[in-house]
């Protein structure tokens, strides 16, 4: 059988040089510069295709033919080529059907279903399957943030995530997550290594925050204003974070006037940040922690009298670790706090150990923690004279804490994947 040998062109700027390659050049049907169907569009060397002069379907190639819309083919397509045609175009089936299909895949396979083609996507991220997420101590980026707040998640717990610092967005994106908002209502960025630039990124969407836990991250005013914006927030964690101001402190205490919960602890409050926060405080507090200020500017007996104003309908109070706290702080205490249930003042050791005995006497007191200040010697008479309380029950505060003794649940919300 007669072959012809066809030399294609090295680069798309080079034309055929002869006519007797026009047998070859026909393989492409229109007269513009072929487009290969390979990766490599500049090849140095130059190829050389072998068709032979019988095979009439191959000459039928049309490599610039648009493909119609909704229609997948193959890259190189001849006459009589079979069409691969959308089901779910072609019977029209409704997005609430394939929505209730997605709600039943785990979020690992909902992944891989939203790559197969945009509208799966698009149905994928308004997925109900997104109201609980858990991305506990796992490595994130920018990107991946930046589309969590594009689902309609309700609880999110990044806890202990890793973040890669390397990893950044766009301008363009950065900025419209930036004026976006999201429906998260429950946030968990405990202990969560994040960056500035990452944390804004997740709290700038959020405006119907109920319960958010920043602990041990960056806390400057710009964050500061994301958590002010949060009108509803009940709950608040913010303790050994670093970097918080007067002015930072001053707008979240100012704003969020329906708090329950304040976790304030060991985060490094000065003497500004700190009257801020007694003197602004919302009244419909119920649980305050405020222990581990720094020495020579901690909480004291004046504090203590302002609060007894303030927060009076108060039932969980943590003043441990201020070493400013004197007698009179005991004797305010005793005196006012009406619903005051249980007290921690461990390791205040500018308290006399037998003016802690008054307690005793306070009505409404079931539970009081005094690590550290009653020696083990004393211990015993300690308990005698205060046998109607509980002392040292709990070793650890949990006020505003999203997790207490069942790691599978954060604010009462399950996060097991079902």
């Amino acid at each position: 059988m007669s072959r012809v040998i066809g030399r294609l062109p090295a680069s798309l700027d080079e034309k055929a040089d002869s006519d007797a390659e026009n047998d070859a050049d026909r393989v492409f049907t229109d007269e513009s510069d072929p487009i290969f169907p390979c990766y490599n569009q500049y090849p140095k060397k130059s190829i050389r295709l072998s068709v032979s002069k019988n095979s009439a379907r191959l000459k039928s190639i049309n490599l610039n033919d648009v493909p119609k819309k909704g229609v997948t083919t193959l890259p190189i397509r001849r006459k009589g080529f079979r069409t691969l045609e959308d089901p779910f175009r072609k019977y029209k089936v409704p997005e609430e059907v394939i929505d209730f299909i997605f709600s039943n895949l785990r979020k690992r396979d909902l992944l891989a279903v939203m790559a197969v083609c945009k509208s799966f996507y698009a149905i994928g991220t308004k997925s109900k399957n997104w109201l609980i997420t858990d991305v506990m101590e796992r490595p994130v980026s920018e990107l991946a943030l930046a589309g969590l707040m594009k689902r309609k998640i309700r609880v999110l717990r990044l806890a202990g995530a890793k973040a890669d610092p390397m990893s950044r967005v766009n301008i363009r994106l950065y900025a419209k997550t930036m004026h976006s908002q999201c429906r998260l209502e429950f946030l968990d960025l405990s202990r969560a290594n994040l960056t500035e630039r990452q944390l804004l990124i997740i709290l700038k969407p959020c405006v119907k925050l109920q319960c958010l836990s920043i602990e041990g991250n960056i806390l400057n005013n710009e964050v500061a204003r994301c958590i002010s914006a949060n009108r509803d927030l009940l709950e608040l964690d913010i303790s050994m974070t670093r970097g918080i101001s007067a002015e930072g402190a001053r707008m979240i205490v100012q704003n969020c006037t329906k708090l329950e919960q304040f976790n304030a602890s060991w985060c490094e409050l000065d003497k500004k940040a700190l009257d801020v926060i007694v003197h602004n405080i919302t009244g419909n507090i119920r649980k305050l922690s405020l222990s581990g200020s720094v020495r020579g500017y901690g909480l004291n007996g004046e504090h203590i009298d302002i609060l007894s104003q303030k927060v009076d309908e108060v039932v969980d109070l943590d003043i441990s670790d201020n070493g400013e706290l004197t007698d009179a702080s005991i004797a305010t205490l005793v005196a006012y706090f009406p619903h005051l249930t249980q007290l921690s003042i461990n390791r205040c050791y500018g308290i006399d150990p037998n003016m802690l005995i008054h307690l005793n006497n306070k009505a409404s007191l079931r539970y009081l923690n005094v690590h550290g200040n009653i020696t083990e010697n004393n211990m015993d008479v300690f308990l005698r004279m205060c046998d109607r309380l509980r002392i040292n029950n709990q070793l650890f505060n949990h006020t505003a804490k999203p997790v207490t003794n069942n790691d599978y649940t954060i604010w009462g919300n399950i996060m097991l994947e079902k």
